[in-house]
């Protein structure tokens, strides 16, 4: 197959490439300088993405760019709006110009479901965001969901829960190792009582290889996490025992705007694909605090 990822850079791009380029050929996209073969730098401003599908004709493309920050996205509103639907737009309507065949993955976020009403999310659930972040993020499922029923594109949105592993340089398990660095007393937001649903990177990549030979691609978004929900509490002491067992963690009660409250996945539809989550939340954490030791030397 011919893959190509837009965002290849990023933490999640990375690991598609790595993964699929034992196998395939796998083109590359993003904004960082790279004199590679099967690599293009992309603008950070009015991005043309023909440029990508004018020449060679794709397999699969997979958008894992965008902002990924709620913060951000509270603060620049339309910098999150550009980088997350008006890109996705583009990549599309050049995909139906000189691709059409091309399968589309697009990287949502279970940020589209705000704080569901119950447990396990499903994906029929209401979606009610709680950042501008998540409203933009289904503004590209909506997208997605346009060109298949208006010009017949092969697209699906992958709803991804939180996603962790070597190599991601923001939210809980990176801050609490940068504050690990100068203190053994550390405190993170929230009560600990949140409840996320983490899915290790490498287990994310593998969902992304059975949705490309099993999904759908009509347009609707599934879910991609572990199904296991998890206190932010305990993924906080695990990552602290393999980090240095003398750290002291401290919960301030201050929850950020934007954070939802308890997430576990319905990955039913995922699992009927060939999926199964085979890295347990100790085994990831062990195996991030490797690498985050490792590279901070």
């Amino acid at each position: 197959m011919k893959i190509l990822v837009i965002g290849s850079k990023g933490f999640i791009g990375s690991q598609i490439c790595k993964y699929f380029a034992n196998e395939h050929q796998v083109w590359e996209a993003d904004i960082v300088e790279d004199k590679r073969d099967n690599y293009t730098v992309l603008s950070k401003q009015n991005t043309d993405f023909d440029c990508l599908f004018n020449k060679t004709k794709y397999d699969v493309c997979i958008n894992a760019s965008g902002n990924g920050s709620v913060p951000i996205s509270l603060n620049q509103p339309v910098f999150d709006f550009e980088l997350n639907v008006t890109n996705t737009i583009k990549l599309l309507d050049a995909i139906k110009i000189f691709c059409p065949e091309c399968k589309f993955i697009n990287l949502s976020s279970a940020a589209v479901y705000g704080n569901p009403a119950s447990l396990p999310v499903t994906e029929n659930m209401q979606t009610t965001p709680m950042s501008p972040y998540g409203w933009h993020k289904l503004y590209a499922e909506q997208l997605c969901k346009e060109y298949y029923y208006l010009y017949n594109l092969h697209t699906i949105n992958l709803r991804l829960f939180s996603v962790y592993g070597e190599g991601l340089k923001k939210q809980i398990f990176w801050d609490t190792y940068q504050k690990s660095l100068s203190s053994t007393k550390i405190e993170l937001f929230g009560s600990g009582k949140e409840t996320r649903d983490f899915i290790y990177i490498s287990d994310l990549v593998d969902a992304v290889n059975c949705v490309i030979h099993r999904g759908l691609f009509n347009g609707e978004a599934v879910n991609v996490a572990s199904g296991i929900e998890t206190t932010i509490k305990e993924a906080a002491t695990v990552f602290c025992e393999f980090l240095d067992p003398n750290i002291v963690v401290k919960f301030n009660n201050i929850v950020k705007p934007g954070d939802p409250f308890n997430w576990r996945a319905d990955v039913s539809i995922l699992q009927s694909w060939g999926f199964t989550s085979k890295t347990t939340i100790n085994a990831g954490l062990e195996n991030t605090t490797r690498w985050l030791k490792q590279h901070s030397q």
